[in-house]
């Protein structure tokens, strides 16, 4: 008895796949001067939730851009993930700016960062607070970005 409700109550705490759409944009990137961000905040955005190759990815999408965080498990657990390129550890986790313009797709790696993550037992939701930069070379000078979001997934 003991083990089924183990299972249960883990089974309840697993994400599950699929797209949220949040009515506000959940996400900022904005540049030092904090004045222009690349997320527009009263637009909708969609949050998908998928696996891939067994690893847990999750990405803000508004328009043709994205914001994605691949961690390096099957499901979430309640800590602190650090932001970093070439994540190898279950701490950690890789993430990623793209943006489609025209007919190219371009991309920019977070180069640094953290995301708390909790699990709010009253609404049986994960919360996630991300908190990181993105540094973006143009031509010979370095431009820095910052990433500010909360989202809430099953």
């Amino acid at each position: 008895m003991l083990f089924f409700m183990l299972a249960v109550s883990l089974s309840t705490k697993a994400q599950e796949d699929g797209d949220t759409l949040y009515s506000r944009c959940p996400l900022a990137v904005t540049d030092t001067s904090g004045y222009n961000n690349y997320f527009t905040s009263h637009q909708n955005a969609t949050v998908k939730v998928e696996r891939i190759k067994n690893n847990l990815v999750i990405t803000i999408q508004q328009r043709d851009q994205y914001f994605t965080l691949f961690f390096k498990q099957k499901k979430l657990t309640e800590r602190k993930y650090s932001i970093v390129f070439g994540a190898d550890d279950k701490d950690e986790l890789d993430a990623k700016y793209s943006f489609r313009s025209g007919g190219r797709a371009s991309y920019i790696n977070a180069s640094s960062g953290t995301v708390d993550v909790s699990f709010n037992e009253d609404t049986g939701l994960w919360d996630l607070k991300i908190n990181g930069l993105l540094k973006n070379l143009i031509e010979r000078s370095i431009a820095v970005y910052k990433v500010k979001g909360e989202i809430s997934i099953k």
